[in-house]
């Protein structure tokens, strides 16, 4: 490297990148060049090898798989609360909770989680890059060059198409000058696939530019560097030739290291070790795709080969088009030269249906997508609680991998990277109008009607009069009457953060996804059944007032909000014996 400028090492790392394989056992190889290629083609249902002249069939296996696996591996920014990790300012989590789904729509967390989702699942690798603490998923297809074994651990370069309109936004920013010459050295051209040689052309002029980040030598920083010393960088450059012959560098500037600008999410980490992508839902399904295929096309050419032939000896109808006789037409052929049909019949045709079902159906248990996931009708007579207990299994993968790329999202691109952005607009001051749900505005009411009182009690005490007398009961019925106003003010409320109102304050985040959904139709009908035989019994609750936990469970499992059944699962005193009553039981010696 040292003999080389940043030119050329650009030039050699990316022609290497699309060639070079690393070994990953004794007997196999990878190129991640390669691998995102091949994922792209069949995750889109396109041939990854020959000329697709629409004389090959392509029986899509794959798409209904990913798209079971899309659905049911996303998850929702609501399913991510923040809090302030704080006991003494535990109350303003109330705040950061409510702003959160405001600034998250805002900044399109929805979907950076949907990217993150599609990416893990086509190439089991999804790369996110740190720009001002706000992360976006770098598409792979944009990578000029990178290690093939850990992408976090040699230089990064990507590859930019930018427009003319894109360029002059970084006047000021970058080399005035070098942009200038960089708009002449635009062509009316633009690569669709980055990293594909192949141009199309376009109305607007569009130019390579290259981003390179990582330990490089300190002489490619400063004109007096030392060559053989190695400092974290960033290099803007395109590789189009200038008026002097060489490329252009738009910006050259110290960086942070990349472990700092980048992060990476490989789920499978054991199958794949030695190799930046790990084995994705889409790469599983390679082969059975191929071979599907294969199916397809061995149909095609016997349904091709399905022709109608006849043959006979007659010199008056040899070598004549049947297509030519008018309907309803009897022939006499001559004595001894009959017309005959040739079997043609396709033979084996069933034995190829199979292979194509088999591979469907290795497709789909490789994929975890089940009929009903996939919204296929179950087989006649297949029992509902049957199938709905095959779906739930099936999505165990899926659920699974959900858990691994939520703990990633939540524990590290949250920490790291969101939650200082969020905090420093939330201490700029914030006043919006959100709707509180019922727990929020109990949990809100009674706050205010516990102050409210409070200043009562305060302002009895100061002006009380020595014949006056301040009743604990009189204090909680002024509280009660505060909280109900409060209700009947509605669930539309104002809120408010104070500038630097959080400032200093530890926000920490955690994410209820996994395991909060699951199983939850089971549990909901074990519980329904427990209940049921508990309350044939009327005094059921007061004879067990932990049943009152079972119900709220049963609610939550149900999807409902136990909040608002509380005048249910009360636990109601039993009424008391009228003395009367009393009077007669003894009487009676009952």
């Amino acid at each position: 490297m040292e003999t080389q400028n940043i030119f050329s090492y650009i030039s050699t790392e990316e022609t290497g990148w699309k060639t070079a394989r690393i070994p990953v056992t004794d007997n196999k190889d990878w190129n991640m060049y390669q691998h995102i290629q091949r994922c792209k083609n069949v995750a889109n249902a396109w041939y990854h090898a020959g000329i697709d002249d629409g004389n090959r069939p392509y029986d899509d296996l794959v798409t209904p798989i990913i798209n079971v696996a899309f659905r049911t591996e996303g998850f929702d920014v609501k399913d991510i609360v923040p809090y302030v990790n704080d006991s003494n300012n535990y109350y303003k989590s109330f705040l950061v909770k409510k702003f959160h789904p405001r600034w998250a729509r805002i900044h399109e967390l929805d979907t950076l989680i949907d990217k993150m989702v599609e990416y893990s699942v086509i190439y089991d690798l999804v790369l996110l890059k740190n720009v001002n603490n706000k992360p976006e998923v770098i598409p792979l297809e944009s990578i000029a060059f990178c290690d093939q074994t850990d992408v976090l651990s040699a230089p990064i370069c990507l590859k930019h198409q930018y427009s003319i309109s894109d360029l002059l936004e970084f006047k000021g920013k970058w080399n005035d000058e070098a942009i200038d010459e960089a708009i002449l050295l635009a062509r009316k051209e633009r690569g669709t696939n980055n990293q594909s040689k192949r141009k199309g052309k376009s109305p607007g002029k569009y130019i390579e530019v290259y981003e390179l980040r990582g330990m490089l030598p300190d002489s490619w920083l400063n004109e007096d560097g030392d060559p053989e010393k190695y400092v974290d960088q960033l290099q803007i450059t395109t590789l189009d030739k200038s008026t002097d012959g060489t490329g252009l560098i738009l910006f050259k500037g110290k960086s942070k290291p990349i472990t700092e600008v980048f992060d990476a999410l490989k789920i499978d980490q054991v199958r794949s070790y030695g190799r930046a992508c790990g084995r994705s839902i889409v790469e599983s399904l390679f082969e059975p795709q191929v071979w599907n295929n294969y199916s397809a096309i061995k149909i095609k050419k016997m349904l091709d080969s399905a022709i109608n032939i006849f043959q006979t000896d007659s010199e008056e109808y040899g070598n004549q088009k049947l297509t030519q006789l008018p309907d309803n037409t009897i022939l006499k052929h001559e004595t001894g030269k009959p017309i005959t049909k040739v079997n043609t019949g396709i033979e084996n045709m069933d034995k190829f249906m199979a292979h194509k079902q088999d591979m469907k159906e290795s497709a789909r248990i490789l994929g975890s997508a089940s009929e009903g996931a996939l919204g296929i009708n179950p087989a006649s007579g297949t029992p509902f609680k049957l199938q709905e207990l095959i779906t739930q299994q099936g999505q165990g993968i899926h659920e699974y991998r959900q858990g691994k790329i939520a703990t990633f999202f939540g524990d590290r691109i949250y920490k790291n990277w969101i939650l200082p952005a969020m905090v420093k607009d939330m201490n700029a001051g914030e006043r919006w109008l959100d709707d509180l749900s019922l727990e929020e505005m109990q949990y809100v009411a009674e706050g205010v009607g516990v102050k409210q009182a409070n200043r009562r009690a305060v302002k009895l005490v100061l002006e009380k009069k020595p014949e006056d007398e301040i009743s604990q009961e009189d204090i909680e019925d002024y509280r009660d009457m505060v909280k109900q106003e409060f209700m009947k003010g509605g669930n539309k409320r104002f809120l408010e953060i104070i500038k630097d109102e959080l400032k200093d304050l530890p926000i920490d985040v955690y994410v209820n996804i996994a395991g909060k959904q699951k199983n939850m139709p089971q549990e909901a009908d074990k519980l329904t059944n427990i209940i049921r035989e508990v309350i044939r019994n009327p005094q059921a609750f007061a004879q067990m007032p932990g049943l009152t936990k079972a119900i709220n469970s049963l609610f939550e499992n149900s999807g409902l909000n136990p909040i608002d059944f509380t005048q249910i699962t009360t636990n109601q005193p039993q009424p008391q014996a009228q003395p009367q009553q009393v009077a007669q039981s003894m009487a009676t010696g009952q």
